[in-house]
């Protein structure tokens, strides 16, 4: 089936950016995820700053949610995205959903990568949640890193992608021995959390860390928390002797 995507971006101003790279990823109930590369507009309408984009994919489903997402290429200072369209050619069924936000590690969340529920009058809509994930790093010899540290949350409703956890809530160095950091990971609702993906890129030197467990709340004012325990080395050389692991709530 032929999908449309119809995205109405707004430039930043005096921004010489290129068009960015997105990645547009659908979840729906019964398929699971689908993805749509939008590179270079194949339509652009100055006036308004709507960009038309056509490609083909499979069929959907029933979609609940999209992420957003763009890569920070060089020159590249940020988009506003002030909506989001999709329309079937063929059944002319559409989804639209109202975003405006920044895109960009400039302003706003800087962040690159966001998600928008679904928004029908035959289903009630998501909430989205700011999920506070905190990094427990042990107290070791050499336990603390340098490197750029990432993490996917895993639940019942789906995940939230790889996300990289680049602004502590906590002053001081990120990631260092017997350091706990808290970082805000917006997603639409996971429902009940089941495992989350973490590891690092290995950049630095002495790059591996010694993680004591993660836990995640659904908000700063949430009661409620999920444990992920490992207690031990992601590291190439000792423990798991990898950089990445998988760890199952508790």
């Amino acid at each position: 089936e032929i999908k449309r995507i119809d995205s109405v971006i707004t430039l930043i101003p005096a921004s010489n950016s290129t068009f960015p790279l997105f990645t547009v990823k659908f979840r729906n109930s019964t398929l699971g995820l689908g993805k749509i590369f939008l590179s270079e507009p194949a339509l652009t309408v100055p006036s308004s700053s709507c960009y038309l984009v056509q490609v083909e994919t499979g069929d959907l489903g029933d979609v609940y949610k999209i992420r957003v997402s763009c890569d920070d290429v060089p020159g590249f200072k940020g988009w506003h995205l002030k909506s989001f369209h999709l329309q079937e050619l063929h059944t002319k069924q559409e989804l639209n959903f109202e975003c405006n936000c920044w895109l960009t590690l400039k302003r706003g969340d800087k962040e690159l990568i966001k998600e928008f529920p679904t928004v029908t009058q035959d289903q009630k809509t998501l909430p989205v949640y700011k999920y506070v994930v905190s990094v427990h790093i042990g107290d070791r010899w050499g336990a603390g890193t340098f490197a750029n540290v990432y993490i996917t949350l895993y639940g019942k409703r789906g995940d939230t992608g790889v996300r990289k956890l680049h602004t502590s809530l906590m002053k001081g160095r990120q990631f260092q021995r017997n350091k706990v950091d808290s970082f805000l990971v917006e997603a639409v609702s996971l429902s009940h959390l089941q495992k989350v993906v973490i590891g690092h890129d290995g950049e630095g030197y002495g790059a591996g860390m010694y993680l004591k467990m993660v836990t995640v709340k659904e908000s700063q004012d949430s009661d409620k928390e999920w444990v992920f325990p490992l207690w031990n080395w992601l590291d190439t050389h000792l423990g798991l002797c990898d950089t990445v692991c998988e760890i199952v709530t508790v």
